[in-house]
């Protein structure tokens, strides 16, 4: 049993920033080798230009002429301009639609607002209305838009096979239906994901009261199972666990990405933002400790870390819990003799004495929160802490759950499995999901799917479930359906739809509205229903839900501070088997939801695909994540393929060495190595499944790895874009803070006489000029911000090859750096970085066609039609924000695609410059709405960034910088803020504020 805590550096070390392994180990080498730091090469690298002789270079320089001049003639788009025949109402061309809706995220529920341009949606954001949201969104919200368009999706019924209608597949059910009624539903099976609809809850009594012979089971691979059970085994009833982490000073983390993959993730990490935001050095930030296997998001953010295995992080809740009731006198009735003798054996002792004592001396100030990849029984203690230490009520509190008929998903999808097997399954419904995929692999659900007589699944593709199923159906979008969410604190939100179905497909309630014999089963008739029920009565009631998005009313019971039942959790304790020591050849396999493809059900999201992980930065593939010393021991490098044994299961993977990885755990992904997902899905990555069983959904140990001989090519970002030593992501301790506030301009200072501009400086202090705050210690590299500008810019993707190459195109990037020596446990600092809009803009100096300049607001612009492809000002920008079209990356683009795209942002081309414009097309459109009103000025907040507008934290400060009053001034006065690379002598207009840790002084160097 292996860990270590990563403690901050005393403020006399040198800090030493390092970008990846290879990057630390020989810097010199990886530098020059990067492919932002030398546009020439990265252009020719591996070309035949680099052999060719003088007569051939001529040759194939007039052919590429030729070709640039029938380009010319053909790269224009074909538009066929229609008008309407009758104008729809409310429609006015160019003047987009607001509409709110909101959006399941695993079991939360997530309010968002969807701009839409005549009938066509095309940028999600949040709702500012909704309590879950608060005007922000998580990343797959954002891409959730391009899932709508996908052309992949299934179009038509499919009967084994072969096509079908639906006017064939309601036939069908007609008969069906007949017969299920007439035996009162035996046979029948219906399987569904999670779900906290209060319609879908209705209709699923509704069809089990028609057909009482029916069974109804419950399954998605991502749940809360745990989470229920650990509410049943503390209190002896279902509750929802809401977290308020604004309240809390002191925060600990087991094992739970509370910012980024656990429920409510963007509430979290607002109000986890909101503790941690300082206005001065007088400020008193919240302390993070986070113990975890696997580097996270929430762990990259801790102020302290400790790097564990999975299988022992109840070993160290156990030691905490009977330190706290020893030493601070915490009360914890028979739980404190069942913590006893867990043993601190490879914990260092601070982390039990010094974190025991943090949390004691902020008594109802404090929150400890278990991931939900622990034990119900490591949760159950995580309750009966806080409630020891008098959170419960403030920094956490319990309401009635939105489906209190929510069984054990891993429990449900076992009993189906083993009636499938035995015969006793006639008919089964999927309502979505897949299970032939995602189930455990110890049931062999694929196989015994294909021998039912009849199964139907209801799927937004062709996927593997549907390849085992008899007939296939086609499911709604959440943007193209009527539906309806309840928050776990009893928020009610109507999920409208922003158009029809594209290919007609059906929404889980109205599926189980037929089963249930309904008369009126279209989705809108179904929410007036449950509105109606709710107490909304009337038209008007009606449209001010659907234009607010959520109802004034909340509707889930407020549990209070709940009784601890000390002897079941006591009990429960006990029972926890004392894991084998791992090792070499006993090696622990942790299941991780995938950041971006979550279960796997966003694999053919191109946009996700592509964007870099927010911690290995790897892109279009997941990988076996091994810790540096484990790697070292078993003799494990970056890219080799290896093979991980259980029992009989294996599944070869590539290994990537991934600092902060606990020693002899390695980590796997979920959701990756689909063979039906479409062409961006599918081939993508490996599918480590098979490891997964019904009884070790979450982590196992026994785990041997053999390497192989062979290697896996890794698409990555963290070694592009080189800053060539320069200061960057600025940071200190809570101390440093205070004995020098603005520490950051002494690390990034501003440029001597050697660094004077080749002209007068313009005159920036009149008018409206717009300029950019990023505040580094609240931003938590979550990547929402880059997928909000992909979305809103359209930009476009250029698969795992050009990746490879260096030539991705995102606008906006977040740059992940290591700080100090210890290669396995790391700090981490983020650095968010888009064009910089230079008020002495190397870019512009070197253009030749004068394609890039200023505007009288401060913008550094981009006129596409003028610029021909040197691409001098990419090699002269310091901050390597700018890219280069090498490909005609928007070429043979399928019409539902094009759908997407913002109208009023232009669709580049091939041979042109693209980079961060400020959101310009927004500035515009706040402008005219402005004079339109017979304003001058636009007011502070009207212009909202996409990343800015996304981000969960509000990191993110834009406006007019000339104006005393906006937030975007206020953020640059504080006495943390800096310009990067200031010496270089480009005076951006983004700002960003020194990043603060905030260390327990007890737990230092």
């Amino acid at each position: 049993m292996s860990s270590e805590g990563r403690n901050p550096q005393s403020s006399s070390e040198k800090r030493v920033f390092w970008r990846s392994l290879e990057q630390k180990a020989d810097p010199a080498r990886v530098d020059a080798e990067a492919c932002g730091s030398d546009v020439v090469k990265q252009t020719i690298l591996g070309s035949e230009l680099l052999t060719l002789r003088r007569r051939k270079f001529l040759t194939l320089s007039g052919a590429m002429t030729a070709l640039a001049g029938i380009e010319g003639c053909v790269r224009r788009p074909v538009e066929n301009i229609m008008p309407y025949a009758d104008m729809p109402e409310y429609i006015n061309p160019g003047v987009p639609l607001h509409y709110a809706t909101v959006q399941n995220r695993n079991g939360e529920a997530l309010g968002l607002v969807v701009t839409s341009f005549e009938g066509r949606p095309t940028k999600i954001e949040g709702n500012p209305d909704h309590p879950t949201s608060r005007g922000a969104t998580d990343l797959l919200a954002q891409a959730a838009i391009l899932d709508l368009y996908d052309p992949e999706r299934a179009q038509s019924p499919r009967q084994k096979n072969a096509p079908a209608t639906f006017a064939d597949f309601d036939a069908f059910m007609v008969g069906k239906l007949a017969d299920l009624q007439s035996k009162g539903g035996a046979g029948l099976c219906v399987l569904g994901q999670p779900s906290n609809s209060p319609t879908f809850i209705r209709l699923r009594q509704a069809l089990l009261g028609k057909l009482p012979a029916a069974r109804f089971y419950t399954y998605a691979p991502v749940n809360q199972s745990n989470l229920r059970e650990a509410t049943k085994l503390a209190f002896g009833q279902l509750a929802s666990v809401l977290y308020d982490y604004s309240q809390a000073k002191v925060v600990l983390a087991l094992d739970s990405d509370f910012m980024m993959t656990e429920p409510g993730n963007v509430l979290a990490s607002r109000q986890f933002a909101q503790a941690r935001d300082l206005d001065s050095a007088a400020g008193d930030p919240n302390r993070l400790y986070v113990v975890e296997p696997v580097l996270s998001i929430t762990g990259s953010n801790a102020d302290h870390r400790l790097r564990l295995p999975a299988q022992d992080i109840a070993r160290y809740a156990r030691a905490l819990a009977a330190e706290l009731a020893s030493a601070h006198g915490v009360e914890l009735g028979q739980i404190a003799a069942a913590a006893q003798g867990a043993g601190p054996d490879g914990i260092p002792a601070q982390w039990i004495k010094a974190v025991a004592k943090d949390l004691a001396q902020h008594r109802g100030a404090s929150l400890i929160v278990a991931g939900s990849r622990q034990p119900a029984a490591v949760q159950a203690l995580a309750f009966a802490l806080n409630r020891a230490l008098g959170n419960v009520g403030k920094t956490v509190s319990y309401a009635d759950p939105v489906d209190p008929g929510e069984s054990d998903n891993f429990a449900d999808i076992r009993t189906l499995s083993a009636e499938m097997a035995a015969g006793k399954v006639d008919t089964l419904i999927i309502l979505g999901g897949n299970p032939a995929h995602d189930a455990p692999a110890d049931l062999h659900f694929a196989d015994a799917l294909a021998k039912l007589p009849t199964s139907i699944h209801y799927s937004a593709y062709d996927d593997e479930t549907a390849a085992s199923s008899s007939w296939v159906v086609p499911r709604a979008h959440e943007l193209e359906t009527w539906g309806d969410q309840q928050s776990s604190a009893g928020n009610y939100s109507v999920q409208q739809p922003l158009l029809a179905p594209l290919w007609g497909g059906r929404s889980d309630i109205e599926v189980l509205a037929q089963l249930a014999g309904e008369a009126q089963w279209r989705g809108y008739e179904l929410i007036r229903a449950t509105v109606v029920a709710h107490g909304m009565n009337g038209e008007i009631a009606w449209r001010e839900l659907l234009h607010r998005g959520v109802a004034a009313t909340t509707y889930a019971q407020m549990l209070g501070a709940l009784s601890i039942r000390d002897a079941e959790v006591a009990s429960a304790l006990k029972k926890l088997s004392a894991p084998a020591a791992l090792s070499g050849s006993n090696l622990e396999v942790v299941f991780t939801t995938d950041p971006k493809l979550f279960d796997g059900r966003f694999a053919n999201n191109s946009w996700l695909q592509e964007m870099p992980d927010p911690i290995t930065r790897i892109t279009w593939d997941n990988a076996a994540l091994i810790g540096p010393s484990t790697a070292k021991e078993l003799g494990i490098k970056n890219g080799d393929m290896i093979r991980l044994s259980k029992d009989n299961a294996t599944v070869d993977i590539v290994a990537w060495v991934q600092p902060g990885v606990a020693t002899h755990s390695i980590t796997l992904s979920l959701g990756w190595g689909r063979k039906r997902a479409g062409k961006n899905g599918s081939g993508h990555g490996f599918d480590v499944y098979p490891l997964r069983t019904s009884t070790a959904p979450h982590f196992v140990s026994g785990v041997t790895l053999q390497k192989l001989d062979r290697k896996y090519k890794i698409s990555q970002t963290q070694d592009h874009d080189a800053m060539e030593n320069r200061p960057l992501a600025i940071d200190a301790t809570l101390g440093e803070y205070k004995n020098q506030p603005n520490f950051p301009q002494y690390k990034s200072p501003d440029p001597g006489p050697e660094a004077q501009p080749l002209w007068k400086r313009q005159d920036y202090s009149k008018g409206q000029q717009w300029g950019m705050v990023v505040d580094l210690n609240t931003c938590n590299g979550c990547n929402t911000c880059v997928i909000a500008c992909q979305s809103e810019n359209n930009v476009p993707v250029v698969g795992k090859e050009q990746v490879a190459r260096g030539r991705e195109m995102h606008w906006f990037r977040i740059d992940r750096y290591y700080v100090g020596e210890n290669e396995d446990e790391p700090e981490v600092a983020f650095q968010p970085i888009g064009c910089q809009h230079c008020e002495e803009a190397p870019c512009e100096n070197v253009c030749p066609v004068a394609a890039t300049s200023h505007s009288p607001e401060g913008l550094n612009d981009i006129a596409y039609n003028r610029c021909i492809g040197t691409r001098y000002c990419m090699n002269n920008c310091p901050y390597k924000v700018r890219r280069f079209n090498f490909l005609n990356f928007n070429e043979d683009i399928p019409e539902t695609r094009q759908m997407q795209f913002n109208p009023n942002v232009t669709v580049r081309f091939r041979g042109v410059i693209e980079k961060c414009s400020y959101c310009v097309q927004r500035i515009q459109g706040a402008k005219i709405a402005a004079k339109q009103q017979g304003r001058r000025k636009v007011r502070d907040g009207e212009v909202l960034a996409a990343c800015q507008q996304a981000c969960p934290t509000q990191a993110i400060a834009f406006g007019d910088i000339n104006d005393p009053k906006s937030k975007v001034s206020a953020m640059g006065k504080r006495d943390r803020n800096y310009a990067l690379l200031a010496e270089v002598g480009a005076h951006p207009r983004t700002r960003f504020l020194g990043k603060i840790r905030n260390p327990n002084p007890e737990m230092t160097v």
